[in-house]
């Protein structure tokens, strides 16, 4: 399926949302409960989508047309600072790093939502918001008629793998005492693998061996949680949220080939992780002179031991191996404090400050395989990293209308951290860096808006870039790096949104950024190399989200999503000094979804595309590409009523899409000649996927 309208023509899609409105399927006037819309918002009520028989406000939100959930990196984040994804509840943000937007509303039953605006995040007091943010509203007193429980449940059966049965959540929601209650268990169980043959060539491109391997990926996550919320008779409100998870991996590649010199050889690659983490968090908002105080806690702990092994058996030359373990604990402690107000002729004030403090604790362990089957640890130069982070932060926001159509937020703050590393490199440093943002939302037409944003950003470093790591199957490592600094992205966008009423939404937004110390392979002395700051970069992304409806060609009740982003992101190369892509930068993404809800009956059927590409990894003496070989195409068929349920069952992989990886690896570094490449091609085949959602 191809997206007829993705952004391309202002003028196009200005000309279709002028057009008479045509028949749809009939939503009915909103009931009289629910206000009028305000400040230009395009509101959804619960009869708009009836002919989705939603289940939860994430079936909901997910059918608003031409709009896409961003859910940010789940807590990747910097701090709890500005908001990063694209949906409101009840009009505030989720300040909970270990639930995201989709989770949330899918906790959410169809039953409790009044209705859902669109709106321009500009004209929000929500500091960090810009272009569509979906603002779901409750019914009030959402939750007082006892507890409700919703399910999700989504096993797979993969060729040749063990089936996965064990995916999906279950979670409950009421009150007590006042007191909203909800409860949740969620398992991202994975139960994924591959197989094919990867080819090994020498220098001059000719075949040494061929290599047959299988590959095997399982995981369960089961994560516990428990939330609390309460709104007191003075109209203070309080949030309390605890939450617990075990993560066990466990993957394993096996190859056999046979080799000149070797005979029979066998390969086994090992992984196993057996994690555990727990955070704890809450909010507490109170009146306070002519505004409103928030007070943000949040404490977060995960302990990670893992194991690498790489062992080969040749029938000439005996068995050999490697290992490495590791051991991780990671804590984040994040105390925050807001006051918002009102001023004359609308304005929006807001204060915040934030401190946080960050650690990482790293043990690790190389060892080579001894004749008795025993590990023997080697001195690596990396077996004990600890790194530590004290930030603070300061900033004030301000937003208004400028006039009817034209709403302006300005967002202006400085941090200071402090940055202690130990181990390779170690040593402390001191950092002020000034951040910020200024966001426009102008609706030109009653059906089109410009939003347009400018910001610098200063990002979160991934602390396992100062600790050394050592890759046992491919032979490689990583040096730590203590001189790490965060990297600054300088960026603007320019987005145009289009309505165009019966036949759906669309826009297309354009953004440059100009970014300092992006963290990218570099080299770390003559022989090594690790994780570095480059040299200032540019990105540049093109990007169209659309929704078609077809109703008005005929085909009552289909659409058409289409999500369509273009990438580059040059860099200076560390080695060359030439410009290059950014190490497994996305080049681009295509995802492209039909849907037919046919009318009259509980049915629903539809198709998916999606393919995307990603630039090659650039090591100091290796070349490598990770990449899909074809798109991934699924179909489904879907019943809205089964027994109350929701039950849809998915034919993915269809055009049997296989995954690829490419090596070159150099005598000495990749400007000099090349000691041997490989090429890798692994099928997975096509699968079942059951979708399973409903209420109690």
């Amino acid at each position: 399926m191809s997206a007829v309208f993705h952004g391309s023509s202002l003028a196009i899609l200005a000309l279709l949302s002028a057009a008479p409105a045509a028949a749809q399927e009939p939503t009915g006037d909103a009931p009289a409960a629910i206000p009028v819309p305000v400040n230009g918002a395009e509101r959804y009520t619960p009869a708009d989508f009836t002919r989705f028989a939603p289940r939860t406000a994430l079936d909901m939100v997910e059918k608003v047309p031409g709009f896409l959930i961003v859910t940010g990196t789940n807590g990747g984040e910097r701090g709890l600072g500005a908001a990063t994804e694209n949906v409101l509840i009840d009009g505030e943000r989720i300040a909970n790093k270990s639930t995201d937007a989709r989770t949330a509303l899918a906790r959410i039953t169809a039953a409790e939502v009044a209705y859902i605006d669109i709106v321009d995040g500009a004209g929000l007091n929500v500091p960090g918001l810009t272009g569509q943010v979906a603002n779901v509203v409750l019914v009030a007193g959402a939750g007082s008629g006892g507890f409700k429980t919703t399910i999700r449940w989504q096993p797979e059966w993969r060729p040749r793998l063990d089936k996965n049965w064990l995916n999906g959540e279950i979670s409950t929601t009421g009150k007590l005492g006042g007191t909203n209650v909800t409860l949740s268990l969620k398992n991202e169980a994975r139960r994924q693998g591959h197989w094919g043959p990867e080819q090994r060539f020498d220098g001059n491109g000719d075949l040494l061996f061929v290599r047959d391997e299988f590959g095997r990926y399982n995981a369960d996550q089961p994560r516990l949680s428990a939330a609390l919320a309460r709104t007191t008779a003075n109209g203070n409100k309080w949030n309390f949220n605890l939450g617990g998870q075990l993560v066990g991996l466990d993957e394993r590649v096996d190859g056999t080939s046979v080799q000149p010199g070797a005979g029979t050889v066998r390969e086994a690659f090992r992984f196993t992780e057996d994690e555990h983490n727990f955070d704890i968090g809450g909010d507490y908002e109170l009146g306070l002179g002519k505004g409103r105080l928030k007070l943000i806690t949040l404490y977060r702990f995960e302990h990670s031991p893992f194991v690498d092994s790489f062992i080969v058996d040749r029938e000439i030359g005996g068995r050999a191996g490697e290992r490495f373990k590791q051991t991780a604990d990671e804590g984040e402690s994040i105390l925050r404090g807001e006051y918002s107000w009102r001023t004359g002729g609308g304005t929006d004030w807001q204060v915040a400050l934030e401190g946080a403090y960050n650690i990482l604790d790293v043990d690790s362990e190389f060892a080579e395989l001894q004749p008795d089957g025993s590990f023997r640890p080697v001195v690596f130069g990396g077996e004990r990293t600890k790194v530590e982070e004290k930030r603070g932060e300061a900033s004030l926001t301000w937003g208004r209308s400028l006039a009817s159509n034209l709403t302006a937020q300005v967002n202006l703050g400085a941090e200071y951290s402090e940055l202690t590393s130990s181990g390779p490199g170690g040593l402390t440093r001191r950092f002020i860096r000034p951040k910020g943002k200024v966001a426009l939302a102008w609706k030109i037409a009653p059906k089109t808006t410009i939003n347009w944003f400018v910001q610098r950003r200063v990002d979160q470093l991934d602390f396992f870039d100062f600790a050394s790591s050592v890759d046992v199957a491919n032979g490689q490592g990583n040096g730590g790096n203590g001189l790490l600094v965060p990297p600054i992205v300088n960026r603007s966008e320019l987005e145009f949104v289009q309505d165009m009423g019966a036949w759906g939404n669309a826009s297309v937004a354009f953004a440059y950024a100009y970014a300092e110390d992006l963290v990218d392979q570099v080299p770390l002395s003559p022989t090594t190399e690790g994780r570095g700051n480059l040299p200032p970069a540019h990105l540049y992304r093109i990007s169209s989200k659309a929704t078609l409806l077809l109703d008005r060609l005929g085909w009552k009740g289909a659409r058409i999503n289409s999500d369509i982003t273009w990438r580059r992101n040059r860099v200076r190369d560390p080695l060359t000094d030439l410009w290059r892509d950014q190490s497994e930068g996305q080049e681009y993404v295509v995802d492209l979804s039909l849907r037919h809800d046919v009318p009259g009956t509980n049915l629903a059927w539809g198709a998916g595309y999606f393919d995307e590409r990603y630039s090659p990894n650039l090591r100091l003496g290796a070349i490598e590409k990770e990449y899909t070989d074809g798109p991934f195409v699924t179909a489904f068929v879907e019943h809205k009523d089964v027994a109350g349920f929701t039950v849809k069952l998915s034919y993915r992989n269809l055009a049997n899409m296989r995954d690829g990886f490419n090596r070159t690896v150099f005598v000495d570094r990749r400007d000099g000649p090349v000691a041997f490449s490989e090429q890798r091609l692994r099928k997975f085949g096509r699968f079942f996927q059951l979708t399973v959602t409903g209420t109690l």
